[in-house]
């Protein structure tokens, strides 16, 4: 019966389940032997068993000790915070969203507006005039960001562009300006395929409002008149 011995270390090298290498042991056992001899090789099936179970046909490490690595809880990214904005004249001012409160560098005025528009969305270029009207409205009160999402122009374009649109507020052409457009988005819950354009008020750095699609002027003046009322 030598001859069983290496195939016992066949099996074990398989790393079959209990069941199978039982049945692949009863199957040797009866191919060498004859049908005669079965009945007495049946205690030699017993001891291949025996040895299997402690030679490692168990899926289990031998030690008892799993080898599976706990899943690590990943880190969010943190969210970008700081955005420079810059507009056709390189004037350049850092604009801060952090902790859902909005603030801008050398603006005195409590009222921002912000607009993210696209410039080949007539809804978004249909607001500009009026924007510049409100800007010019209330100086002291308002300050007017145009922030172009999607696109970005040469200072030429931009130029003809503003003039073709009668806009004269600050309008960032600014390499984080789509950055800036998604972290709004986001926070406004509208996802990364947001629309444009959007409009959204802040006094005091808090978020108040905002507008989806193109708005009236009425209703942003109307809202403008309540927030400088408070």
């Amino acid at each position: 019966m030598r001859f069983l011995l290496p195939i016992l270390d066949i099996i074990a090298s398989l790393n079959l389940d209990h069941l199978s290498c039982i049945v692949l042991g009863s199957y040797i056992v009866w191919d060498t032997c004859t049908r005669k001899a079965f009945m007495r090789s049946l205690s030699l099936l017993f001891m291949l068993v025996s040895l299997y179970l402690w030679t490692g046909c168990s899926d289990k490490p031998s030690d008892g000790i799993s080898t599976t690595k706990p899943m690590l809880p990943t880190e969010s990214p943190r969210p970008q915070t700081d955005f420079r904005i810059t507009d056709i004249d390189q004037r350049s001012t850092l604009l801060t969203f952090k902790n859902n409160k909005l603030t801008v560098a050398k603006v005195a005025q409590p009222i921002i507006l912000v607009h993210l528009f696209a410039s080949w969305s007539a809804p978004s270029c249909g607001m500009i005039p009026y924007l510049d009207t409100l800007q010019k409205s209330y100086p002291k009160t308002v300050f007017v960001i145009g922030i172009i999402a999607n696109s970005r122009h040469s200072e030429k374009s931009l130029r003809r562009f503003m003039k073709k649109h009668h806009a004269s507020y600050f309008i960032s052409n600014s390499p984080d300006n789509d950055k800036l457009a998604q972290r709004l988005a986001h926070f406004l819950k509208l996802g990364d395929n947001y629309p444009v354009p959007i409009t959204l008020l802040f006094k005091n750095g808090v978020y108040t409002m905002h507008y989806v699609g193109a708005t009236p002027i009425e209703m942003i003046k109307a809202d403008i008149e309540q927030l400088r009322r408070q």
